[in-house]
């Protein structure tokens, strides 16, 4: 599997990017249709966080769509999408974040499934070389090493998500730690409304915010409308700034719950580009 994964890789990354998502997209419409469990899952993800039952068919293959384009990206070179991105729109949130590194030693990027989440680490190893960490969940072992080879070429350091020691020394040695808090497969965390419906939320950020006396900032890499090649990144003014207050489960509670509001905003504006297509709710 992961040496025809690597000729894959080969193959593709010499396709422009406009044909790539051309074939791709292609895909995504027939995966669309023959894959029941999963439109079943992302029509109930969409119909609980819009408050909409009459999801359509449109909506749904938009979401295949981008789920399709974010794996060509994959197969690019990090230089290749920078080219395509605004950046203007994140200088300050990136001088934000290197002000929460001198002065706390550390800071936890929050995201989501959305857009596409790899390019927007890539893109902050590019704005910050050799300080960016991504927590990934471990697949089958050929796709977790072509995935953590992809995202090392991209300039990321990943971390196992069982790995706490490791996710701590980063917050302690002027690193950024990327975490998306959209989903929790384990089930270990809480179980939280989003959108009026309970869901699986994990509680790991805020404990690690809270232990390494770091902010959350939450941002993520979304695809400009009009043209899925362009991307353009955002970030939340209104970050997360812990350093003085004392973890205990209530302060762990509230952050969590704070860090939904922004999910909530984030989702219900860009529907079409949540890439959430497992079922994460309790009921």
């Amino acid at each position: 599997m992961y040496i025809l994964i690597k000729l894959l890789h080969a193959i593709l990354s010499v396709i422009p990017r406009n044909i790539g998502y051309a074939i791709f997209n292609f895909f995504a419409i027939i995966l669309f249709y023959l894959n029941k469990k999963k439109r079943y899952n992302l029509k109930k993800n969409l119909s609980y966080t819009l408050n909409d039952t009459n999801i359509s068919d449109d909506l749904l293959k938009k979401v295949f769509k981008n789920y399709a384009y974010y794996y060509f990206d994959l197969f690019q070179k990090r230089e290749n999408l920078i080219s395509f991105t605004d950046k203007e729109k994140f200088d300050e949130g990136a001088q934000i974040v290197k002000k929460f590194i001198e002065k706390y030693g550390g800071c936890i990027i929050a995201s989501l499934h959305i857009g596409n989440w790899d390019y927007g680490g890539a893109y902050l190893s590019f704005l910050f070389p050799g300080k960016v960490n991504v927590v990934v969940e471990k697949l089958s072992k050929d796709i977790f090493k072509w995935f953590k080879e992809t995202r090392e070429k991209w300039g990321m350091k990943v971390i196992d998500s069982n790995d706490i020691k490791s996710m701590l020394k980063v917050l302690k040695n002027d690193e950024i730690l990327v975490l998306l808090i959209d989903r929790d497969l384990d089930k270990t965390g809480f179980k939280l409304e989003l959108c009026g419906k309970k869901t699986f939320i994990p509680s790991g950020p805020a404990k690690l915010a809270l232990t390494a006396k770091v902010p959350i900032m939450f941002a993520g890499m979304l695809r400009n409308q009009n043209n899925p090649l362009y991307f353009y990144p955002f970030y939340d003014k209104e970050y997360l700034n812990l350093d003085i207050l004392e973890r205990n489960d209530k302060n762990i509670l509230t952050i969590t719950k704070e860090l939904i509001k922004h999910m909530e905003k984030t989702i219900k504006k860009n529907p079409e580009q949540w890439c959430m297509l497992q079922d994460i709710w309790c009921e």
